[in-house]
């Protein structure tokens, strides 16, 4: 079996992923091709090419129509992990995506994001992009791992969860015999924002 590595974006992929992302949050519904090219100044066809290429590699997320509807992390349609951002309701691909956005937004709000192995449900609260106490921790994966996904999406995202302990982020994660790092929520959110500083 040949397993294709992931490329990490170009910077025009990286654009209009950006522009996908800003677009989504601003309207909160799927965006059309011709609104991304508008916003991007790309041509037609390098917004259709790349849409595909970043849907492929499950850094972007369309429907049935051929419309964005997630692109870094947040989602207008129903997806793993449901926040709540000044009233407005959306979604994240994983948990780190939740700390990510509200973090480099500087947003209040929530987040509801089922916890493996059996989904029950852990609410986080945000005050001014930043979690409220909470026992929780997330698990995040090794940043290596993801140029070894031929889709994020897939591969990479289901496997960066909240937990109630630190114990049982471990336990879930020796099962799986997937690296990672185990994070406080403060320490967490800090990466998390960093990381999508550049996006909103």
């Amino acid at each position: 079996m040949i397993v294709k590595v992931l490329e990490p974006p170009t910077d025009a992929q990286a654009l209009l992923r950006k522009a996908a992302f800003q677009l989504l949050l601003a309207r909160g519904d799927a965006i059309d091709l011709d609104s991304l090219q508008a916003h991007t100044g790309l041509s037609s066809e390098s917004v259709s090419t790349m849409v595909g290429v970043l849907d492929s590699a499950g850094r972007i997320r369309r429907n049935t129509k051929g419309e964005v509807v997630g692109s870094c992390g947040l989602s207008v349609i129903p997806d793993r992990h449901e926040i709540e951002l000044d009233g407005r309701r959306l979604w994240t691909w994983c948990a780190y995506d939740i700390l990510g956005i509200f973090g480099a937004l500087g947003t209040s709000g929530r987040a509801l994001s089922p916890s493996p192995p059996h989904g029950k449900t852990i609410e986080l609260h945000f005050t001014q992009g930043r979690p409220e106490q909470s026992e929780a921790v997330l698990f995040r994966p090794d940043e290596d791992l993801i140029s070894s996904c031929e889709n994020v999406y897939e591969q990479w995202c289901p496997n960066s969860n909240l937990f109630a302990s630190r114990e049982l982020a471990e336990q879930w994660a020796d099962q799986q015999s997937l690296p990672g790092r185990v994070l406080e929520l403060a320490e967490a959110s800090e990466l998390a924002t960093e990381a999508w500083i550049d996006v909103v």
